[in-house]
């Protein structure tokens, strides 16, 4: 019998072999994955970051509350340890602040803000030498300088830490 013209012997493939659909699964399998893993990074930094940016404003609340406050205490203007009954509403001065804890954070008018029972702001105070500001100083309101860091914690883990020097007006 005679073949048909224009016809080879061997008929042409049509489809995919069972290798071909198996390794072609495979790489799709990787990037699905790969992008289902991207999503979970990107999830996870986004995350980061606004526990971040909530830690940046609560350190800047208590950087406002530092700069409302005089130096030095208007009553008793030596004294680095008399602590204003009351509070942080009766403050009166930046030494108030130091070694206190305020959970929950305190907003700029120093009062609770709520719905962040599990974020804290820890404030301390620290006198330094005007012409060396990296160093500590025992405590001492003679001299102009003071530089107060605040460490924000959420859940008991430190996020953010801020410091900023206060100094005495006319020094």
């Amino acid at each position: 019998m005679k073949s048909k013209p224009g016809r080879n012997a061997a008929s042409p493939r049509h489809g995919f072999t069972l290798i071909e659909a198996a390794l072609a699964t495979v790489i799709i399998g990787i990037g699905v994955v790969s992008l289902l893993e991207l999503l979970a990074a990107g999830s996870m930094s986004n995350g980061a970051a606004t526990e971040l940016t909530v830690a940046a404003s609560l350190a800047n609340n208590i950087h406002e509350i530092s700069i409302g406050l005089p130096f030095t205490d208007p009553v008793t203007p030596t004294s680095t340890t008399t602590k204003e009954a009351g509070g942080a509403t009766a403050y009166n001065d930046i030494w108030d602040m130091n070694g206190d804890t305020y959970s929950p954070p305190l907003d700029v008018t120093r009062h609770a803000v709520s719905g962040y029972s599990s974020w804290a702001q820890q404030v301390t105070v620290q006198s330094v030498q005007p012409d060396a500001l990296t160093a500590t100083r025992p405590n001492n309101v003679t001299l102009s300088t003071a530089r107060v860091t605040v460490v924000i914690t959420h859940n008991g883990h430190p996020v953010h830490t801020a410091s900023w020097i206060v100094a005495a007006p006319n020094h």
